[in-house]
């Protein structure tokens, strides 16, 4: 099939000999009709475009993993061999794990009696609120009490109904009672505000401080059995019975070759555009191999040895022949418009500092002024000044002023 891009030049050339010939033609050919410019259209409409970033990284066998112990230990039991298929969370290697009961045993202890003595504690607080709720009902009635007393009393002391003496004994019961009631209120309060929840919060912090302890202990006993964190095979086992292993001791490697994924790192201009879950396109050259890939991770962080973004694709479907170690090319879309109108960006002519589109009507060109958008995989992006359907000039337009006479030669999609 021939280009349309190749052949459009020599039918403008054709074309342009047959108009300046003449030789042949009517002597009434109008001149307008002489200076017909050829021209290939295409009706403008809405289009998905998406600018893509490239990036190499290498295929990797998905959950192949190096099991390691979380804690020192002497090894009881190794219950898998190299070869065998395993399930996540089942128990390769058991340590011995006599000590850390004990330790389990002797933090529930402890937990259990901060528990406890919280407990104690807060019913002794009640205990003495109530009773300090009670002293001062009591102290309010007698305060009560004698204020009547009191204030009958003076009534007839001022009236000289009583002695001096007399009143001045009643003035200072009343004065006893009211410092006797505004001390009880007091405490009530100082109880209150202060200490309860102060006793309260050391002896609950007491028993945090043994609950998590007992949590480390349980934790240290779930450590003793040291499990696959992924289903998979068995590739080897470096664990022996009565082996004494340290934190971080390799125990197994699994791993599983019925899935592949591909590392990358991205420079932090790309990593907010890539999205868990997003499709990607993956070469890999040795096998002459196009294959789709899925975002699974985009880490939020950067790698601190390289400074970029570390990201993890899943391949999908892949094919019998891919090997770990292989090179791959990812091809992933960093932005992506949606129903946008666009041109070839050929089309796009500066004329006086404007930006000039060419479309055909009735035969004749159409200077039009737009504003563009970002070119992306050879289109830009029309923001203003054209519509869906208009019939763009795609070649010849570098000949065409606004009212030329035009003959469309190719018309596309």
């Amino acid at each position: 099939m021939l280009d349309k891009k190749k052949v459009f030049p020599v039918l403008i050339c054709i074309i342009a000999l047959l108009l300046v010939g003449g030789c042949g033609r009517k002597a009434s050919e109008s001149a307008e009709e002489k200076k017909a410019v050829p021209v290939r259209v295409e009706s403008l409409s809405a289009r998905n475009l998406s600018e893509y970033r490239y990036f190499t990284g290498t295929v990797e066998a998905k959950g192949q993993v190096v099991v390691t112990a979380k804690m020192a230990g002497k090894i009881k039991e190794v219950l898998v061999k190299a070869g065998d298929k395993v399930r996540a969370g089942q128990v390769l290697v058991k340590l011995d794990e006599k000590d850390v009961i004990s330790q389990v045993q002797q933090a529930r202890a402890a937990y259990d009696a901060a528990e406890a003595n919280y407990n104690r504690t807060k019913a002794q607080l009640d205990q003495e609120l109530k009773r300090l709720e009670s002293s001062v009902k009591q102290a309010e009635e007698n305060y009560k009490n004698v204020s009547q007393n009191y204030e009958r009393m003076k009534k007839l002391y001022e009236e000289g109904a009583v002695s001096q003496k007399d009143f001045e004994a009643i003035q200072l019961q009343y004065n006893v009672t009211k410092e006797q009631y505004e001390s009880a209120k007091e405490q009530l309060e100082l109880t209150k505000a202060s200490t309860m929840p102060e006793t309260l919060a050391a002896t609950k912090s007491q028993v945090e401080q043994a609950r998590a302890a007992l949590s480390a202990a349980q934790s240290a006993l779930e450590n003793t059995l040291v499990t696959s964190p992924v289903d998979g095979t068995i590739g080897s086992v470096d664990a022996k019975v009565g082996q004494f292993i340290s934190p971080g001791s390799i125990v197994a490697v699994v791993g599983d070759t019925g899935s592949f994924f591909v590392k990358i790192n991205v420079t932090e201009d790309v990593i907010n555009s890539v999205k868990v879950g997003q499709t990607a396109e993956v070469s890999v050259d040795s096998i002459g191999a196009t294959l789709k890939a899925t975002v699974t991770s985009a880490s939020p962080y950067k790698d601190i040895k390289t400074g970029l973004y570390p990201v993890e694709l899943r391949i999908e479907n892949p094919p019998s022949d891919l090997k770990p170690g292989m090179f791959a090319r990812v091809k992933i879309a960093v932005i992506t418009y949606e129903n946008v109108l666009a041109v070839p960006e050929e089309c796009v002519l500066n004329k006086e500092d404007k930006k000039i589109v060419y479309t055909i009507e009735q035969n004749r060109a159409k200077a039009n002024e737009v504003a563009v958008g970002p070119t992306v995989e050879g289109y830009t992006i029309i923001k203003e000044g054209l519509k869906e359907g208009l019939t763009v000039v795609v070649e010849g337009q570098e000949y065409l002023e606004d009212g030329s006479l035009v003959e469309v030669v190719v018309r596309g999609e």
